[in-house]
């Protein structure tokens, strides 16, 4: 899930789910303005997975509205998607999508960061524009969740805003500014934005276990960056 809102906001962040329920509406038309070449973009999140008709089992974290999959199926006919969400209005809207196109997706309503996301459970876990919410320790302990869901040789693609280091270290101090008025702000319950550099997100892959670490795709503000399970 994207938001329209960084942490230039002086008003005191909203839960997550409440932050995304009140734009329901207006979200799909919002990404395609707010993400530079959004079709590029979102093809390259599905072309990052390899192309099969198998039924691969494949788990996208933030789902939101969907955004993401009609290229994922275009890629992978034969796949189950499993979609997991904090907002309930995100899901109903995924939910008429999904029945529309028969894709084969089931939904789960909830915070994948307090989640237990199992054990070699899936082929490939997707998550777009979703993760910047996450500050790096959190993101760091959801990427090691990740990595323990994955089958043997299975991948993680993950298309998010990306800024410069420069920029990355500016937002954590005026967050960590901030934190003594916000203290929910590191749950990753509330809506706060806190994107990192390339460089900083291969780091938290590799000391999260992952290799073969491909950045496939980049523009000025997101990056499609995918990572193994294991080395071949």
């Amino acid at each position: 899930m994207n938001s329209s809102c960084g942490m230039e906001c002086k008003q005191a962040p909203e839960p997550m789910a409440a932050f995304f329920d009140k734009r329901v509406e207006g979200y799909d038309a919002h990404m395609k303005q707010s993400v530079e070449l959004f079709d590029a973009f979102y093809d390259a999140v599905a072309a990052a997975l390899p192309e099969t008709d198998r039924d691969l089992h494949v788990l996208d974290l933030g789902v939101g509205t969907g955004l993401q999959l009609p290229a994922v199926f275009r890629r992978l006919p034969g796949a189950s998607v499993h979609g997991i969400d904090i907002s309930a209005g995100m899901l109903r809207k995924l939910e008429g999508k999904s029945r529309d196109a028969g894709w084969d997706v089931s939904i789960e309503r909830g915070s994948f960061v307090q989640m237990d996301l199992g054990s070699e459970c899936y082929d490939a876990v997707i998550s777009t524009m979703a993760l910047h919410h996450q500050l790096p320790r959190g993101k760091l302990a959801l990427y090691r969740k990740i990595h323990r869901a994955l089958r043997p040789h299975g991948l993680f693609v993950n298309g998010d805003y990306i800024v410069s280091r420069r920029e990355a270290e500016r937002i954590r101090m005026q967050f960590m500014d901030r934190m003594s008025d916000c203290p929910e702000c590191s749950s990753g319950m509330v809506h706060v934005d806190v994107p990192l550099s390339i460089d900083e997100e291969v780091k938290l892959l590799q000391d999260a276990g992952f290799a073969e670490i491909t950045v496939s795709f980049e523009t000025r503000n997101a990056a499609v960056i995918s990572a193994c399970s294991e080395s071949p």
